[in-house]
């Protein structure tokens, strides 16, 4: 066992049981200059209203999760979807940083467990373990039949759970995990987009309410292993994509998309088992935690591997290259680029195309002078 050492404020210990009560309007920030007299259920604000408030982003764990954002996490059954949430639920909820990311101050998690409920406690038993963390530690894990896809009663009670939780343990809500989205879909048909957008209203309304909470949806990739599975409203819906599996002898935690943030490679890590106690018959009980290491090079130039958005340009700009090997217009290939993100703003594309153009020229890989892109021989 080892203690965690760590320069942030971190968890002061003990739940104070005082109540937050009706605290809604007081998380919203307010606009500087006059508000719309216009009667709506809607936030209203003009344009020349808008304050300061929005000049920064409030990140839950910095590059990670953004306040108020939604995300998933993907992998291959058993690659460390879960223990990679599990490990940032407690740091969140203790107040440390999570491995070098920063965490700005404790928040209090809800940890919906809708797969291997037993398992998701003993692992957050085995990292309080691990970690020497013996004061009271505000993850909230929620187990039971879970319907996300059929009307929005499920999330109407976990927003009263969460309103309850905070008043118990006097922190905000900063993160609502749920693991995984396959458990919480009931009969629906997870390539139809209409049961999607179901999954993705109820998440909605439970940010609406929860406006501060980051929600992120643990769930497996294809058969491939290179998306999510299901429709790709989902893709169109989160702020950010993670995916984690094996690379390079660790498992690595990739951010695969954002509307801002670091993407690639984000850390690697590998599991410790902690041992428990013993069962009714004698056998000891173990449960893993997650361990960081570095990661891996594996380009050899020890540089962060590829992004999605590098692998994408690089195989638009071979697909417009065909045989001939000429350099192709750079209009075309950001185009082409535009098409694979249907759901995302143009802005936000823009952004993203040429921080990865700009990164391909650093690394050698492409060549994008006068208007023209084409791959560097032997890539």
């Amino acid at each position: 066992m080892e203690a965690h050492a760590n320069d942030s404020p971190g968890w002061g210990g003990k739940f104070n049981f005082e109540k937050l009560g009706k605290r809604r309007a007081a998380i919203e920030p307010q606009a500087s200059g006059p508000q719309s007299e216009i009667k709506s259920r809607f936030s209203l604000i003009w344009a020349h209203d808008i304050g300061d408030e929005d000049n920064h982003k409030e990140w839950i764990i910095r590059d990670i999760f953004g306040a108020g954002e939604f995300s998933y996490i993907v992998g291959q059954p058993g690659a460390g979807k879960s223990m990679c949430a599990t490990d940032m639920a407690c740091h969140l909820a203790a107040g440390w940083d999570w491995h070098g990311f920063k965490v700005k101050k404790p928040s209090f998690v809800l940890y919906i467990a809708a797969e291997r409920a037993k398992l998701t406690r003993r692992r957050i038993k085995a990292w309080r373990k691990k970690h020497c963390f013996s004061d009271d530690l505000p993850v909230l894990v929620v187990s039971g039949y879970m319907n996300l896809t059929d009307g929005l009663e499920d999330a109407k009670e976990i927003i009263s759970v969460i309103e309850q939780a905070e008043g118990e343990c006097g922190l905000e809500c900063g993160l609502i995990v749920i693991d995984t989205l396959t458990r919480v879909f009931g009969g629906g048909d997870q390539n139809a987009s209409k049961d999607m957008t179901r999954l993705i209203d109820a998440v909605s309304l439970i940010q609406e309410t929860v406006p501060r909470a980051h929600v992120s949806v643990i769930h497996h990739t294809t058969h491939a292993g290179t998306r999510a599975k299901g429709a790709i409203d989902l893709d169109g819906a989160v702020d950010v994509s993670f995916m984690v599996g094996p690379k390079g002898g660790a498992v690595v935690l990739e951010n695969t998309g954002a509307n801002d943030g670091k993407e690639g490679d984000l850390m690697a890590y590998e599991f410790e088992s902690v041992t428990l106690g013993k069962d009714d018959e004698g056998e000891w009980t173990t449960a893993p935690v997650l361990v960081p290491v570095s990661l891996p090079d594996t380009n050899g130039k020890g540089l962060p591997p590829l992004s999605k958005s590098h692998k994408d340009i690089l195989e638009i700009a071979r697909e417009l290259m065909g045989d001939k090997e000429e350099p192709v217009p750079g209009q075309l290939v950001r185009e082409a680029y535009y098409t694979k993100y249907p759901n995302k703003d143009r802005e936000t594309l823009k952004r993203g195309y040429s921080r990865a153009i700009k990164s391909l020229k650093d690394r050698g890989l492409v060549d994008a002078s006068d208007g023209f892109v084409s791959i560097i021989e032997g890539h």
